[in-house]
């Protein structure tokens, strides 16, 4: 707004100057009217470019009306000494220039704002050609370290079972205050971890064929949250519901969805070790112009660091000291199918909130 009235200051303080000089320059000076009467065309270039045809044009009348007493009523001795027809073609002139440079500076503008946008447009084209690589990018991944991940499961989950079997057998042949005894145990639960790891890689490698079906996903998420809620309250963490009792019907895979949430649950209680609050909002939003349903799941444990966030959802990759890395990889594929979306936004020390959008049903 100063800016505004700054540029309207230069362009009629201008015209006011110069109409000064020109009303009061003695008619024996007629190189200086001459001079003067180009002047006028300063201001109103300068308001052609700014305000276009519409400015342009209302400062080369303001000029005009100024300049006509001047040029035929004012007194002898300071009248403008060029000729009447001189002085008309010049009051044309101004109104003309107006036109044409105000038209013409419209235009600039038009194709600078339309340069503008198909800036932008290519910008965000572009954009979305860096989503598109990386999505295919992580599906080659997924595809390849699944076939390699199921081949190396089946080959340990056999010599594993063994090893599990054989501690139990020896562990029985002591008894349970013996050293040999207590190392079996140990060796029978490592057993039973590494098993628990491999099942999340068969799971990672083979995914089960989807179950899709109309269904409340109101009714799905409070079994989960039942699930966890125990938990959460001995972890002294509050769990606060903000979403309606009732939403539109979704097509989904329950199973697989609830999958989702656990983790996602699992995790946000995992990341406040001291304690918190887990928030779950669901809303409806309208994303790529498709209803959606859009859920956030926001803790406010340790936060997640910046240059962890590009790789959250690549498999195998964890922040956790005993995580396998699969989890957050398996929710990805489980919305993925569903025709959703999963984001994160965290900073350290400041939670982490999860999105996932979910298409309604049409």
């Amino acid at each position: 707004m100063q800016r505004k009235w700054l540029n309207l200051l230069l362009i009629y303080g201008s015209i006011i100057i110069i109409s000064g000089f020109h009303y009061y320059t003695s008619t024996g000076h007629h190189y200086f009217h001459d001079i003067y009467r180009r002047l006028y065309y300063i201001p109103i270039i300068f308001a052609a470019f700014l305000y276009g045809v519409r400015g342009a044009l209302i400062c080369s009348v303001c000029i005009s009306l100024i300049y006509i007493p001047h040029a035929f009523f004012w007194y002898t001795a300071h009248r403008d000494p060029a000729g009447t027809v001189e002085k008309g073609l010049e009051i044309l002139l101004y109104n003309l220039v107006a036109i044409v440079t105000g038209t013409l500076a419209a235009r600039g503008k038009a194709e600078k704002e339309k340069h503008r946008h198909t800036a932008l447009n290519l910008e965000k084209s572009l954009a979305e050609l860096k989503q598109v690589e990386g999505e295919l990018l992580r599906a080659e991944k997924l595809s390849a370290i699944g076939q390699l991940s199921a081949g190396l499961a089946h080959e340990i989950r056999n010599p594993l079972s063994s090893i599990k079997g054989a501690a139990e057998i020896l562990a029985a042949d002591f008894p349970p205050q013996h050293k040999k005894h207590r190392m079996l145990l140990v060796l029978d639960r490592e057993a039973d971890r590494l098993n628990k790891v491999l099942s999340s890689f068969l799971s990672f490698a083979k995914p089960q064929s989807m179950q899709f079906k109309s269904g409340d996903i109101i009714n799905r998420l409070e079994k989960v949250v039942g699930l966890i809620e125990a938990q959460a309250n001995n972890a002294d963490i509050k769990i606060v519901r903000q979403y309606p009792a009732k939403l539109p019907p979704i097509n989904m895979d329950e199973e697989q969805l609830g999958q989702v949430f656990l983790n996602l649950l699992l995790n946000a209680i995992q990341s406040m070790s001291e304690g918190g609050e887990l928030t779950i909002d669901i809303q409806q939003v309208v994303k790529d112009n498709k209803p959606m349903l859009k859920f956030y799941f926001s803790d406010t444990g340790a936060g997640i660091k910046a240059e962890d966030l590009p790789n959250l959802f690549n498999p195998f990759f964890t922040t956790k000291q005993e995580g396998t890395g699969l989890g957050l990889s398996i929710c990805y594929r489980i919305i993925e199918q569903h025709a959703g979306k999963i984001g994160v936004e965290s900073s350290p020390g400041e939670g982490a909130s999860f999105s996932l959008w979910l298409p309604l049903e049409e």
